[in-house]
């Protein structure tokens, strides 16, 4: 039998799906202990209505979506996914007016989309997660 520090299943390397699954599990525990409602948090981050603090937000935002470099969401031909990020990062910035948007921000948050299967709820919650983990 040869170990591997890669999850494996059948032979395939599955690490999105174990990341996805392991880091669900801990941004939901970390949910559940902060007492955080997650369905108005989510209701909250992704409202359709536009926030005062938005547009400043969305400008800082879209500087940075272009120089994401990661290969889903980069270059002409990724307009959606771009979109994508940038709801998630507007998402995160409302969450927490605190910190609001961050220059790098943009990287962490394809990094989650990705392994999420661009859920964005689900890369939301484990961005919050690591956020209060890293105390940034």
């Amino acid at each position: 039998m040869k170990f591997s520090l890669e999850p494996q299943v059948e032979g395939r390397y599955e690490g999105n799906e174990f990341r996805r699954k392991v880091w669900l599990s801990l941004a939901d525990q970390y949910i559940c202990d902060m007492k955080i409602d997650w369905d108005k948090t989510v209701k909250f981050a992704f409202n359709e209505r536009s926030n005062p603090d938005d547009n400043t937000l969305g400008m800082q935002i879209v500087k940075d979506l272009h120089r994401t470099g990661c290969s889903g969401f980069s270059g002409e031909d990724n307009e959606a996914e771009r979109a994508v990020l940038k709801r998630i990062l507007l998402a995160y910035a409302r969450w927490n007016k605190a910190v609001g948007y961050c220059q790098g921000f943009n990287v962490i948050a394809a990094l989650l989309l990705d392994v999420m299967d661009r859920k964005e709820a689900d890369a939301l919650k484990v961005g919050v997660n690591i956020r209060d983990f890293m105390n940034v």
